[in-house]
């Protein structure tokens, strides 16, 4: 008898790499991956395919397929505030911030995805 077993495996994808991986994952799907909620799986695939994480070219299928699941109840959307993204979104959220435009960023939801909260610190007076 032969069985496919799924171990969990924690793994590391560098944050520089990101928007690159989603920009070919949303071009792997098609037509179809303007509408396709982003997920991890959509990443870690692609960072498979593109051989950043060589541990797991075992899983490679052909040329184009992964047999790899990240989530082992189905692929969860990625979410900010409780909102899932679709692919493009990711990568919007992903790209580097151009120049400021003032001293606050114009997108926080990029921010967020990159773990970067913004802090006020009071500024002391001379006493």
């Amino acid at each position: 008898m032969q069985l496919k077993v799924y171990v969990p495996r924690t793994i590391e994808i560098p944050t520089d790499y990101l928007p690159a991986l989603a920009k070919r994952a949303l071009d792997a799907l098609g037509e179809t991956g303007g509408d396709a909620q982003a997920t991890r799986g959509h990443l870690v695939r692609q960072a498979v395919l593109d051989g950043l994480l060589r541990e797991l070219d075992e899983l490679r299928v052909g040329e184009t397929g992964v047999d790899l699941f990240c989530d082992p109840q189905g692929e969860a959307p990625l979410e900010i505030d409780n909102r899932s993204l679709t692919m493009p979104e990711l990568i919007d959220a992903l790209q580097p911030a151009k120049a400021p435009i003032s001293s606050k960023r114009g997108s926080d939801l990029a921010d967020r995805m990159r773990g970067k909260d913004e802090r006020v610190i009071p500024a002391r007076r001379a006493a």
